[in-house]
């Protein structure tokens, strides 16, 4: 078994191969044509593992090109997605070879880190991810949104041949400070022209009383559920750069919708807690979702971008059984005003972990406090300050692929 990269003519297979494990349907006859004609994605690469030279692929995985915040910074991210193998090819190494000979291709293009949403997060561990965060989905009664405070301002909604282009800046505002968060020049391609109309969702904007967007909603019908929450198959949304735009939405909601929605479900990054603005409402369900699951492509490249508390030293050993670079011990050399200062040294390091640990203590997703309970974190550094390096920070992954 082997990978390589497809080329556009190839990539239709790749289609089939998710048609088939993910139970789709697909036009045969309208891919193949189009394959004639098809062009090398700039948003995206395709990697297929093959049995022997001249057979299609057995299994494909599709590698995602983003840009994502870093503390501060902007770095490349591949976000893994379209893993399917064909059934008479499972678990025979194809998507390990796959992913193999993606993320090897990743290292050596620049990127620093990558991100998935598993079916098994035990699965993907084999291949250096990590759970990265979490998702907080929040169902609310509408009937009980009455007691929420007064807002003010005003919403309106986003009709077709209106110009989208507000949501894509409220949410580089929104987003602007939040690691891992993707870098998006339309906030969603599938919201332009009447495509909401026809997919039956709405699109509204809350501005505060001098006119400045505050907040959007993006829904549609759940059975008695207002949904506005990002998913696969249904990305729905609701964003808010502080709590006077979120109650704006919910009272706008509550005024618009008492009689058509039992309730109304969204989802926020586990930084935002909302218990406080939400005090009183009895009719309220809070449930945690993973955000994914993230590694390092590139370590040394991690730790000298990454933000630090004051300054210090810390040798970190990091493990990575795909990425040989990765796998060494690094100096970080840490102090206010100045970049970051990295370098290999022999011997083990003052806490060691795989490159999907390192990159979701790095990104904030958890906080030196969790290194105690993480089986696979090991720590011989005994009254070293890791919550100088290891804190944590807003950091949520929106984008689906």
């Amino acid at each position: 078994m082997f990978a390589r990269k497809l080329q556009p003519g190839e990539y239709w297979r790749a289609n089939l191969n998710m048609a088939v494990a993910f139970e789709n349907s697909f036009e045969y006859t309208k891919e193949l044509e189009k394959s004639r004609t098809a062009e090398s994605s700039p948003l995206r690469d395709y990697y297929g593992a093959f049995t022997g030279r001249d057979e299609h692929p057995a299994a494909s995985v599709i590698m995602n090109k983003k840009q994502v915040r870093f503390d501060g910074h902007i770095v490349k991210m591949g976000g893994v997605g379209g893993v399917a193998t064909l059934p008479a090819h499972r678990r025979g190494g194809a998507i390990r070879v796959c992913m193999e000979t993606a993320l090897r291709d990743l290292y050596e293009d620049g990127y620093v880190l990558s991100h998935l949403y598993p079916f098994s997060s035990a699965y993907y561990r084999q291949y250096g991810y990590a759970p990265a965060g979490k998702t907080l989905r929040w169902r609310v009664s509408i009937r009980d949104l009455k007691r929420l405070p007064g807002a003010g301002g005003s919403v309106r909604q986003l009709m077709p041949g209106d110009d989208p282009g507000v949501l894509a800046e409220l949410y580089a505002r929104v987003y602007g400070n939040v690691n891992f968060s993707c870098l998006r020049e339309k906030f969603d391609s599938n919201l332009e022209g009447d495509r909401p109309l026809e997919e039956k969702r709405w699109i509204f904007l809350w501005s505060d009383d001098e006119g400045v967007p505050g907040g959007l909603l993006i829904g549609s019908r759940v059975k008695d559920t207002l949904h506005c929450a990002a998913e696969f198959g249904l990305g729905n949304g609701l964003i808010f750069a502080d709590a006077r735009a979120l109650a704006g939405l919910l009272n706008f909601v509550h005024t618009a919708f008492l009689s058509n929605f039992a309730d109304i479900e969204f989802g926020v990054p586990d930084h935002v807690d909302l218990w406080g603005l939400l005090p009183e409402i009895s009719g309220t369900e809070c449930r945690v979702i993973m955000n994914g699951m993230a590694r390092a492509v590139n370590a040394e490249a991690l730790l000298r971008l990454c933000r630090c508390r004051g300054e210090g030293k810390l040798a970190i050993g990091v493990r990575d059984q795909i990425i040989p670079e990765n796998n060494d011990t690094f100096l970080l050399d840490f102090a206010p005003g100045r970049e970051n200062l990295v370098e290999r040294i022999s011997g083990p390091g003052d806490i060691e972990l795989d490159a999907g640990n390192l990159a979701v203590l790095l990104g904030g997703c958890r906080s030196a406090d969790s290194i105690a309970m993480t089986p696979d974190i090991r720590v011989n550094g005994f009254g070293t300050e890791f919550s100088r390096v290891f804190y944590r920070k807003p950091c949520h992954v929106l984008d689906l692929f």
